[in-house]
């Protein structure tokens, strides 16, 4: 079981990915100046959600997974190249 000292660590390291400035931030600026402040929040609740599912996937280890399995990180990169060409 992790102690507390990594448990804080794990929430600071998440807290600063909140708040660092990057394209995330950049497309969530662009969408409220240009569509409005709903748009905005939309946007910044889909930013959200894609830190939560790093977090929890850094939580429950989706290294392990991924060393466990020698195919899953190709497989993982396929898919997201075939969407991205979608």
């Amino acid at each position: 079981m992790h102690g507390t000292t990594s448990i804080y660590g794990f929430l600071m390291v998440g807290g600063m990915l909140a708040v660092t400035p990057g394209p995330n931030m950049i497309y969530v600026m662009s969408r409220s100046i240009a569509q409005g402040r709903t748009a905005g929040l939309i946007s910044l609740a889909g930013v959200m959600f894609g830190y939560l599912v790093y977090m929890f996937g850094a939580a429950f280890g989706i290294t392990a997974l991924f060393m466990s399995v020698p195919y899953a990180g190709s497989v993982l990169g396929a898919g997201g190249a075939a969407y991205l060409f979608y």
